[in-house]
């Protein structure tokens, strides 16, 4: 029971509870997911089981793609239909083209400012702590990237909307920001992740399912397909398994291709998972290197 399980996250619970739940089904040692949504929100949350939870941080960092709704006119202090109602403004007449006008202003790279409703640590206190308190602290902007933002349907007051994000980009902040645009004001009323850490929806079972005995799990080489794959023989094997880096001596023996400093390479022997590990400089800085030099530094061993 190692790899990863994906998961169509059902609305209404943390996604914690629903690695929780996985895991007291499945009876995994250990479990834990690649990327918190919302309670209220729906779809794609890898979760990885036992011994894959060592590969988490090492996944990959792909866009995420979520299909959401917003309502414009009614904005909330959490910027979803979670939260208390702040304001309501008449939307007025708008059409498909003002909106596309609008859409257009928000891709490429954005600032936003994260909720004052998220977990994001200020003196080490949840934002949502300050928020719950009627605290309101300072946040500094950050740049995120919309590669996609395209305008599914829009049946007034409610916009329909697919948007390809780069990870830490809040789904909520671009709603009212764009409601904003328009005007009007607006939150977020569904939100569903159809694709993440390189899986889709397509790939993902409920929670039903899995009590149906229909589980279906990612071998951790998946995972981790787009880091660069290197054989080792036994004895190379054991020195790593033994947490031995690999030094401008080991190097030598190995025979790995022309690489990049800060390059991920994924170390077998067989078929069996050794090591991530990562290059601390190219490949043809290693000419002038010493012997006992490291070249690659172990990141994880798996035993």
């Amino acid at each position: 029971m190692n790899g990863v399980l994906v998961l169509d996250k059902p609305r209404g619970i943390t996604s914690q509870a629903a690695v929780n739940t996985v895991n007291k089904l499945l009876k995994a040692r250990r479990a834990g997911h690649t990327g918190t949504l919302d309670p209220f929100a729906t779809g794609v949350l890898p979760i990885c089981l036992n011994s894959a939870t060592k590969i988490i941080p090492f996944m990959e960092s792909s866009n995420k793609k979520y299909e959401a709704e917003m309502r414009l006119g009614v904005k909330t202090d959490t910027l979803d239909l979670t939260g208390r109602v702040t304001e309501e403004k008449e939307i007025g007449i708008i059409n498909n083209s003002e909106l596309l006008g609008v859409f257009s202003k928000f891709r490429g790279k954005i600032n936003q400012v994260p909720p004052m409703y998220s977990a994001l640590k200020k003196d080490g206190v949840r934002l949502y702590e300050y928020a719950r308190r009627g605290i309101n602290v300072p946040r500094a902007e950050r740049t995120v990237t919309i590669s996609a933002l395209e305008l599914l349907d829009f049946n007034p007051p409610f916009v329909r909307f697919m948007v390809e994000c780069s990870r830490g980009t809040y789904i909520r902040v671009l709603a009212s920001d764009i409601a904003d645009e328009i005007g009007c004001g607006g939150h977020l009323t569904e939100l569903r992740r159809i694709e993440s850490d390189g899986f889709s929806i397509d790939d993902a079972v409920t929670i039903e399912d899995i009590r149906n005995g229909s589980v279906s799990l990612t071998p951790l080489d998946h995972a981790l397909s787009h880091m660069r794959r290197v054989q080792v023989g036994l004895e190379a094997a054991c020195g790593l398994r033994e947490g031995k880096q690999i030094t401008k001596s080991g190097l030598d023996k190995l025979g790995i291709p022309p690489f990049k400093a800060g390059e991920r390479v994924i170390m077998y022997e067989g078929d069996s998972l050794v090591a991530i590990t990562e290059a601390v400089m190219d490949s043809a800085e290693t000419e002038g290197a010493a012997g006992g030099e490291v070249i690659f530094r172990l990141l994880r061993v798996f035993n």
